[in-house]
């Protein structure tokens, strides 16, 4: 029979090939020793393959039926990138389907261990003063460098008994020409179409050789130019609509809201205003902060056809590449400016200004949902969704049709499921 006094356990999942390889001698000397030190059992899960967190979800899930924690909430530590939790939370949430249990609470201990550990970088931005070692734990902590201090941060909060918050969690169905659905992908970092998500594409062919950044850069390169065929359309959220960020008011727009293509970046966020630690793609949830309860996700979109100077370059019998490169850069460069770009308005086919009186060049909305549908079948770039850096492919004649279900599981929101992370 359990310890009834005994401190919770922590699942540990360690992804030997996340990020530059360093998870498992991390997770060793930093995290297993000091839950060790603690007196807190650790079970460690290593992934054997790409794509092998989603296994180890299934079978905690498996362990939490045939012996559920004594407070009802699983806690795990995530040793590798946002794309090993995404697996994780996809193989969770596959065997709560398939076994037909409630989802219960789960609760994440984020760690920098992979590429761009962008959940991380959002509740523990690298320029942000560290937070104070708990003093309850600090004996067991020791001398640490300032390094592992602000990788440990999310584990101290979970030490420290301070509450998790919670994760969004966002479900895209990829539905074929017929209407029937071929799977639905959660995400709870950032879900992308466009040039995001053909960087993610191209990158994995990059990544042996560069296994860092430097292969988003080369691929960035190689897409920057590229249009992307499609319509969409923003679901409302049912007490608040549409609403679209502007520099200079922020309005609101009833109902669904329809945009035509091309597009050449279009990415949504619920839970990170950061893609890379100075990277600042979504700053309105930090700057517009949504209400308690609130199911929505943050939309940014880059729609070329927009740009003056790109319309000009086609009435001239250009097709508005060289344009758009030179424009991309400029506004995708704002985002390493604390997120800058989303204050960029057009000022004619020169450069952008900050809150002017032209149109805004970035398209930040706040919605419920969306439906990316393709509209060249020839186009197979259009077709890939980019789900916490995993990649899907929508079928020729399909679409994605992406909705938040927030911090719950699907029937209602509740503090005791759904997935939660301290930070």
């Amino acid at each position: 029979m359990p310890d009834a006094d005994a401190p919770p356990k922590y699942h540990v999942i360690v992804n030997p090939i996340a990020g530059t390889g360093s998870a498992p001698k991390f997770i060793n000397d930093h995290v297993c020793s000091l839950l060790e030190r603690l007196g807190i059992q650790a079970d460690v899960h290593v992934t054997e393959s790409v794509k092998d967190a989603g296994r180890i979800g299934r079978d905690i899930v498996l362990e939490r039926i045939d012996a559920p924690p004594q407070d009802g909430v699983t806690r795990v530590v995530v040793g590798g990138g946002d794309g090993t939790a995404h697996e994780f939370i996809e193989g969770v949430l596959a065997a709560v389907e398939e076994k037909g249990v409630p989802l219960g609470k789960w609760a994440l201990v984020t760690l920098p261990l992979g590429t761009a550990n962008a959940l991380h970088s959002t509740h523990f931005p690298p320029d942000a003063a560290p937070l104070p070692i708990p003093a309850s734990i600090a004996p067991a902590v020791g001398d640490i460098s300032p390094e592992v201090h602000q990788a440990l941060s999310s584990l101290f909060l979970a030490l420290d008994g301070a509450p998790a918050r919670p994760l969004p969690i966002t479900l895209t169905s990829l539905v074929r020409a017929d209407g029937s659905v071929s799977e639905v992908v959660p995400d709870h970092i950032v879900l992308s179409t466009a040039l995001h998500a053909a960087i993610l594409s191209d990158s994995d062919a990059l990544r042996a050789e560069h296994p860092g950044l430097e292969r988003y850069k080369l691929a960035a390169a190689a897409n920057i130019a590229e249009f992307f065929p499609a319509d969409v359309e923003l679901v409302p959220d049912s007490e608040r609509g549409v609403r679209q960020y502007d520099p200079r008011t922020r309005a609101e727009a009833g109902g669904r809201v329809r945009l035509n293509g091309p597009f050449t970046y279009f990415l949504t966020t619920n839970s990170t205003a950061r893609l890379e630690p100075t990277f600042v793609i979504a700053p309105t949830l930090a700057s517009l902060p949504r209400d308690e309860g609130e199911r929505t996700t943050d939309i940014v979109i880059l729609r070329p056809l927009r740009d003056p100077a790109v319309r000009k370059a086609i009435d001239d019998g250009g097709d508005g590449g060289a344009q758009w490169v030179a424009r991309a850069k400029e506004v995708l460069g704002g985002a390493y400016q604390d997120g800058r770009h989303v204050q960029f308005t057009y000022a004619g086919p020169g450069p952008v200004e900050d809150a002017g009186p032209g149109d805004v060049v970035v398209e930040t909305f706040r919605a419920a949902g969306f439906t990316w549908r393709p509209t060249d079948d020839t186009h197979a770039k259009s077709h890939i969704v980019c789900a916490d850096g995993s990649l899907y492919d929508i079928e020729v004649g399909g679409e994605a049709r992406a909705h938040v279900l927030g911090s719950e599981a699907a029937d209602g929101a509740s503090a005791d499921r759904g997935f939660w992370v301290w930070g």
